[in-house]
């Protein structure tokens, strides 16, 4: 009995102390930053890739990924002329390496939904808010920058960099697209009806122009046809005889000529 009690406490022991060494270190893998906390005084200390010491019970340790990260979010707003919109916007973001110990002490953890989220929110809805729902589409690149400058300003002061910012969907009320794409099919109209008078007009050009060309054509054989011109087209087709026969003005005679001296 006495040695089954000696061999459970002897493996209990075991279980204790390699429990106890386990627990007194701490590893930090590639792409993350550990932020080692004293339970007891709330002194914290940032560590980066490695292997290091912690006291079991004592200290907590808090890893923070400071590889570039990803968040969708939507976000509601009015335009110019108050128009609902709904923006889809993609963040990429990450916390400065060497700052994760302030970010924990300032914000913890949840710094995304603490900082970034809002901030994402308050900027779109600004940005948003000086277009013109007509706008917002044709001004769609020029939107996303304004939402890029104005969230790394607004988020840089607590040590978090935004990497970029993309506009990944717009959309509208039913009622707006409704209104959208009837104009759409308005002008459609229009421009077939323009395209349809402009026709018309170059095929009105080209009958004034045939017609004038034909009446050009035609004075110039007017002009060309004078009694003169005539007569030279005569005398080049003439072979140099005389006709035998020429009918009298004011008689029936007919008077018989040769071409013989």
């Amino acid at each position: 009995m006495k040695k089954d009690t000696g061999m459970i406490l002897g493996i209990a022991a075991i279980i204790i102390i390699a429990f106890i060494a386990l627990s007194s270190f701490f590893i930090v893998e590639v792409g993350f930053v550990g932020v080692r906390i004293n339970v007891l005084t709330g002194e914290t200390k940032s560590f980066s890739q490695g292997t290091y010491p912690k006291l079991p019970f004592v200290h907590q340790v808090v890893n923070y990924d400071v590889k570039t990260q990803k968040q969708e979010i939507e976000a509601d707003s009015a335009s110019k002329d108050l128009q609902t919109v709904r923006a889809r916007i993609v963040v990429n973001f990450r916390p400065v390496y060497e700052k994760v110990n302030d970010i924990h002490i300032k914000i913890g953890k949840d710094y995304f939904v603490k900082v970034i989220y809002p901030a994402i929110q308050e900027v779109s809805k600004t940005a948003i808010s000086k277009l013109p729902v007509e706008n917002i589409i044709v001004e769609r690149e020029n939107l996303r920058a304004a939402i890029e400058e104005n969230l790394r300003k607004k988020i840089e002061e607590y040590n978090i960099i935004i990497e970029n910012v993309n506009i990944v969907d717009i959309q509208f009320t039913a009622e707006f697209n409704r209104v959208v794409e009837e104009k759409q099919i308005e002008e459609q109209k229009v421009k077939k009806i323009q395209y349809q008078r402009m026709q018309a007009e170059e095929e009105k050009k080209r009958v004034i122009l045939l017609a004038e060309a034909e009446a050009q054509k035609q004075k110039l054989l007017r002009d060309s046809s004078n009694q003169t011109v005539i007569n030279l087209k005569w005398i080049e087709k003439w072979d140099g005889h005389l006709p035998k026969y020429m009918l009298g003005d004011k008689s029936n005679s007919m008077i018989m000529l040769s071409d013989k001296d």
